[in-house]
């Protein structure tokens, strides 16, 4: 499934950097460009097992030489390596996830979490964040599976759709309205099935709902068969950092089947989640 991408290599990047893109900045003395523009050829390998420089000045919208430079340089940082004029990613990265993975207590704990609740429930558990840089998608930082449920393996990295999500609108929900306002004026809903929500203001409907009953319950939005049901995850002071899903298949269990029974599970295990972080 190509519309998502998967890159657990450069997760600490994404949180750590609050990466945007070179042209959003270029106003600000403190703002390295250069370093932006690194960044975003890193962020072009999402997804794409290799790149050449052609390919990476497009995704990025660099000119060439721009992105060949770039491109030279992670080589030169062990980042990258080049083979026959395509370029790929090395281990080299792993060491900045693993350092966000390891030092951030949300993602410390999420895995623990979702293992236990996962085996509780015989059921695929999740918990991500939304895109710092992107609020148009969810990034895991945990994935518990039992089966494969989705057409294309999720992995701690990969990224979703927020709008067509439970977590995702969770997350969405909770954001500031002027914030997610400007959001959905600049963004075009991807239909993923024709059950996608891609009106506006049935999205801005389902937000405030999912603000006031603090749950979400997404059926075959993202994908035929998948129905998801998720909840918040807090930080001490009240913000919703977080949301933790549970993802079955439709025909297992009906909607007031997950409602009645996953969802105090789903709120014990945020609550167990929340007094970590």
């Amino acid at each position: 499934m190509s519309e998502y991408r998967t890159n657990s290599s450069i997760i600490g990047f994404i949180e750590k950097v609050n990466t945007m893109s070179p042209k959003d900045e270029t106003g600000d003395p403190n703002y390295m460009l250069s370093l932006a523009r690194g960044l975003e050829v890193l962020r072009a390998f999402e997804g794409q097992p290799s790149l050449s420089a052609a390919e990476a000045a497009r995704i990025t919208g660099l000119n060439r030489p721009s992105a060949s430079r770039c491109l030279y340089t992670l080589v030169r940082l062990g980042y990258v390596r080049e083979q026959n004029g395509r370029y790929s990613l090395t281990p080299g990265l792993l060491p900045l996830a693993c350092g966000y993975l390891s030092s951030a207590p949300l993602a410390s704990a999420s895995q623990a979490i979702s293992n236990a609740l996962r085996d509780r429930l015989q059921e695929t558990v999740s918990v991500a964040t939304l895109d710092p840089s992107d609020l148009g998608r969810i990034i895991y930082i945990a994935r518990a599976e039992r089966n494969q449920i989705i057409a294309a393996p999720l992995m701690v990295g990969s990224t979703l759709p927020s709008h067509c999500t439970s977590m995702g609108r969770i997350l969405l929900a909770a954001r500031d309205s002027g914030e997610r306002e400007a959001w959905l004026a600049g963004t075009t809903l991807e239909r993923r099935t024709d059950r996608t929500i891609t009106d506006k203001t049935r999205l801005r409907d389902e937000f405030v709902a999912v603000a006031e009953q603090r749950w979400s319950l997404v059926e075959e939005e993202l994908e035929p068969g998948l129905r998801s049901l998720a909840v918040p995850v807090r930080d001490r002071s009240g913000a919703v950092v977080a949301a933790l899903n549970v993802a079955t298949f439709s025909g297992a269990h009906n909607r007031e089947d997950l409602i009645e029974n996953y969802l105090p599970e789903l709120r014990a295990a945020a609550a167990q989640l929340e007094r970590a972080i």
